[in-house]
């Protein structure tokens, strides 16, 4: 099978992390894949190139430019895909518009939705995400809340639309070792009797990461151990964060880790992994803490509760509710309840999000939809 994907950047984040694996398991199935995307960093392109995927840089400078078009268009041409599959809204556009012109066979146009929210912030946002959807000929909605969110915003048909979850690989969590995790938390300077909670997390306000701060202020009032704080990645509200840290008297508890590319041996150095999010379109962050056997705290939004188990393999709050952040952290200072978590958590990916049957799945919606 000849497979298009086309995606708005390869930078590192959830749904191109998910490309990157959907693209490994496609090439190890013995298909020829390739990959255009609009714009970017180009992070996961020489990986991409390496594992024999044809990738093509669009070259989007400002959205309505047509020359990305004409582009992808002469791309669709010369490689003759079977499916053209598309990821993100803009993407989606403009793989659309690139379909508008009948090539000489049609190729099967499949959408993933990876995130709950409009198609684009401005009016007519669900008349164009309509227009876009109405030509697939299959969509993968990542999770059951992003179906029903695409349902219901869109007027997608149950008939396309199907759920399919991320899966993972856990074996590179569980190559860290022991020493390996203390490594990153001396690193970091982290007391050896401290227990450390920690996020992975771009500083955006999706990511809510004012409720975790402020979780946290709450919970050392409480606390009965030592502790620190670890937020990993960047963004615009990085100042505003600190400030608010600063306000609060946590600043020195709280380890600013930046971005960081070593994301299984940061999972490992954590004994809780966080995420206050006030929504999510899954949050593949979520299967690299389960997969380094780490219990989980997070908000019940989204398709959250679809991945972590409350009181099963972690804990859920209400979104925004900083007062029910902290009192889960105080349950939390137990190191038996966190191992039992950890390990559950580590199980439900090996047995519910595997990549074998993600691949597995989408390879079949493939070939519906070619029929």
């Amino acid at each position: 099978m000849r497979i298009l994907h086309v995606i708005t950047t390869v930078n590192r984040g959830g749904a191109e992390n998910h490309l990157v694996d959907l693209c490994r398991g496609q090439v190890s199935a013995g298909h020829q894949v390739a990959v255009a995307y609009l714009k970017g960093d180009h992070y996961w392109r020489a990986e991409l190139e390496r594992m024999g995927v044809r990738v093509e840089f669009l070259g989007l400078k400002r959205y309505g430019e047509l020359a990305p078009i004409s582009r992808l268009r002469r791309m669709m041409c010369a490689f003759n895909p079977d499916v053209v599959h598309a990821h993100m809204p803009p993407a989606e556009l403009y793989t659309r518009l690139a379909l508008a012109v009948s090539p000489a066979r049609r190729p099967a146009f499949v959408i993933s939705k990876h995130n709950d929210e409009p198609f684009f912030r401005g009016p007519g946002h669900k008349i164009l995400g309509a227009w876009v959807a109405k030509r697939a000929d299959a969509i993968i909605a990542i999770s059951d809340a992003v179906n029903r969110y695409t349902r219901e915003g869109l007027g997608t048909s149950r008939a396309i639309i199907r759920t399919v979850h991320y899966g993972i690989n856990p074996e590179p969590f569980q190559a860290i070792s022991a020493d390996d995790a203390v490594a990153v938390r001396e690193a970091w300077h982290i007391p050896r009797d401290a227990w450390v909670m920690g996020t992975v997390a771009r500083l955006v306000p999706q990511k809510a990461l004012h409720v975790l701060i402020e979780g946290y202020a709450h919970y050392r009032t409480q606390a009965t151990r030592p502790s620190r704080l670890v937020l990993v990645g960047r963004g615009p509200l990085e100042h505003e964060l600190k400030a608010r840290a600063q306000e609060l008297g946590v600043a020195n508890e709280i380890v600013w880790a930046g971005f960081r590319e070593d994301i299984p041996a940061v999972m490992r150095a954590f004994d809780l992994f966080a995420l206050t999010s006030s929504y999510e379109g899954f949050g593949l962050v979520l299967l690299e803490a389960m997969s380094a056997a780490k219990p989980v705290l997070a908000t019940k939004v989204s398709a959250i509760p679809e991945i972590v188990k409350d009181n099963e393999t972690g804990l859920l709050c209400q979104p925004g509710d900083a007062h029910s952040v902290a009192s889960a952290l105080v349950k939390f200072e137990s190191a038996r309840m966190r191992a039992i978590m950890g390990d559950a958590g580590l199980q439900r990916t090996q047995t519910s999000f595997t990549l074998a049957r993600m691949n597995s799945e989408i390879e079949s919606l493939y070939r519906m939809s070619i029929a």
